[in-house]
């Protein structure tokens, strides 16, 4: 075979838009590899060289090579020693190997070598014009399984995409597929139509799933309101016709929670409390069971209903500076605004009630004050640690009935069970009856607005609760509505829209009317 110098022959360098390909050489000559680095590199390509098959091998596995130029004849591991462990390594199975030898059996050697996985055979006084022709053609079967590879590799990466969209749970990050879309291909403008067509669909289902949140939170928030408004004037009615305070708490949690567990026992929905969850219930029973219900049966015989009402809407500025302060919800700057607007008309309203007030009033007022921050803090804590796997019903049962158990002894001792007189249906009575359901009510609507709006948004409930309060004293005490409070109350609901429910949850479930339509096999 003649033999040409690679120096003196000139050859032309990869086609244009190829980057230069790295190319290994395993020779433990000094001569051969030399004589081979310097033909890849008058080809334009990346030369780089190891002495035998053991250094080569570390060298192939630190990745990034195109193809290999191997010697059979070294020491310490011999050319059909490193094809075998290339053929076993998924790594390097797929990387062409060309075998330049100068065995006296080169028939028998190249058939060996290419059982073993070589691609190509040159003996060592090769023709540069060979060694670029088969260098080439190695390097272009590499790069179109390469090319091939990667198409799959797309090909399954968009139906794995529209498998989850087929099967209607779609998120922000369910179709990962913009690498897909920036192919120069057909695949790559499927891919990119197939994104759009997603993400349109993701945004009108969000936008759906916020518009139902929104009108079930705002239910909710009008039903928690109007329930817990209902207490302050009912207290007072019943701190009028003698009700000892203490008696009269234990007796409204007693209510809600056989209220509450039976309804549970009835769907078989009893809890079970783990050893983490007990804390979490017995803060629970402290903020609501006890600081909330004795500061509004103890206050209702000194202050207004509707000043108990008024003083309740601070619950949704403390909300918004834990909220601010712990991250448990985005304080976006609409909500802010939004709880603005509803302090301009909580303010109205106080406004027109504190006129001519005494230092008393206001005293009391601010011992008040322990209502709305004991709900806030319920609120967040609902918010962050409340069990999922427990019935709303039940946990609020388990909570009245725990904040019973503690209450009992205390009332016990300081004698307020010694007036009680056998259970009549009186007044008392039926104002307790009253109260312990709509505490029961209430806070089975309370945890469920919690999960669904979050506790920024169940804060507002605040204002309907002020809302309602004035108008069930004005029912039922007969406190009158000025216009300037009509107003107020208008602003008050301006404020509840712009605060607007969390959307905790980002991924929607689709109301499929279509689905892969597979052919049975034969």
């Amino acid at each position: 075979m003649n033999y040409r110098d690679p120096d003196t022959q000139m050859t032309p360098p990869p086609e244009v838009g190829e980057a230069p390909a790295r190319i290994l050489v395993i020779d433990d000559s000094l001569f051969g590899r030399k004589k081979l680095v310097k033909a890849v590199a008058r080809l334009g390509h990346r030369p780089d060289a190891a002495e035998d098959g053991v250094s080569g091998l570390e060298m192939l596995r630190s990745g990034g090579f195109d193809a290999v130029l191997l010697d059979i004849v070294m020491p310490r591991l011999d050319g059909f020693d490193v094809l075998r462990a290339m053929k076993a390594d998924p790594d390097l199975t797929d990387v062409p190997v060309i075998v330049v030898s100068s065995l006296d059996d080169e028939t028998e050697s190249v058939v060996r070598a290419i059982h073993l996985g070589a691609v190509d055979f040159l003996p060592k006084s090769f023709d540069p014009v060979i060694l670029e022709a088969r260098l080439g053609a190695s390097l272009a079967r590499k790069r179109f399984r390469d090319h091939e590879r990667d198409y799959f590799r797309a090909v399954e990466r968009l139906t794995r995409a529209a498998e989850l969209v087929e099967h209607g749970s779609i998120g922000a990050d369910t179709v990962q597929v913009d690498d897909v879309a920036e192919r120069n291909d057909a695949l790559g403008r499927l891919a990119a139509v197939f994104r759009g067509m997603v993400s349109e669909i993701y945004e009108r289902e969000l936008r759906l799933k916020r518009t139902i949140r929104m009108l079930q939170g705002s239910l909710l928030v009008i039903a928690l309101g109007i329930l817990w408004g209902l207490m302050p004037a009912l207290s007072r009615l019943a701190a009028g016709a003698g009700a000892e305070p203490l008696a009269l708490v234990v007796q409204i949690n007693l209510v809600a929670a056989l209220l509450c567990l039976g309804s549970a026992a009835l769907r078989r929905r009893l809890p079970r409390l783990g050893r983490g969850e007990i804390g979490y219930f017995l803060t629970w029973a402290a903020l609501n069971g006890i600081i909330q219900k004795i500061a509004i049966v103890e206050l209702a015989g000194h202050l207004e209903a509707t000043m108990l009402s008024l003083i309740v809407t601070v619950q949704g500025f403390v909300v918004f500076a834990i909220a601010a302060v712990t991250r448990v919800e985005r304080t976006t700057p609409r909500r802010l605004a939004g709880l603005g607007v509803g302090l301009v008309g909580v303010t109205a309203m106080l406004f027109t009630r504190l006129a001519g007030a005494d230092m008393g009033q206001i005293v009391l007022l601010a011992v008040a004050l322990l209502i709305p921050v004991s709900i806030a803090v319920e609120g967040i804590l609902m918010a962050a640690r409340q069990p999922t796997h427990i019935d709303f019903t039940a946990a609020f049962g388990l909570m009245m009935a725990l904040s019973t158990a503690v209450l009992v002894p205390a009332a016990w001792l300081s004698g307020a069970f010694s007036d009680l007189a056998p259970w009549e249906p009186g007044r008392i009575e039926m104002l307790t009856l009253a109260m312990g359901a709509a505490t029961a009510v209430g806070g089975v609507i309370g945890c469920h607005l919690v999960q669904v709006a979050g506790a920024l948004f169940a804060s507002q409930s605040a204002y309907v609760k002020t809302v309602a309060g004035i108008m069930w004293g004005s029912l039922l005490l007969d406190e009158r509505l000025s216009a300037l409070t009509w107003g107020s109350i208008a602003l008050i609901l301006v404020g509840l829209y712009l605060v607007g429910p969390e959307m905790r949850d980002a991924t929607v479930r689709l109301n499929r009317s279509f689905t892969a339509r597979r052919k049975p096999r034969e």
